[in-house]
């Protein structure tokens, strides 16, 4: 029952955050408000690099270091 519960309110978490990202208002047309054709920075696709990779990055790097200890763990203990 419990497993139920828990994957019925995931699901439902889910689908409302999906509706409250949908409800967000549109961002400012492309090109800025002058409308010229040129970027405001250099070079031209400006594309933010650090949104969010260097998390993932990290948190990517502690998973696999707490897989390799949990593993050379139990095989320490395996021997012993």
């Amino acid at each position: 029952m419990r497993n139920f519960i828990l994957k019925t309110s995931l699901f439902v978490l889910l689908l409302i955050s999906s509706a409250a990202l949908h409800a967000q208002p549109a961002g400012t047309p492309p090109g800025g408000p002058s409308g010229g054709s040129n970027p405001p920075c250099w070079p031209p696709p400006c594309i933010p690099v650090d949104g969010g990779i260097s998390v993932l990055i990290a948190l990517g790097a502690a998973y696999g270091s707490k897989k390799a200890y949990d593993f050379y763990k139990t095989k320490e203990d395996s021997e012993a």
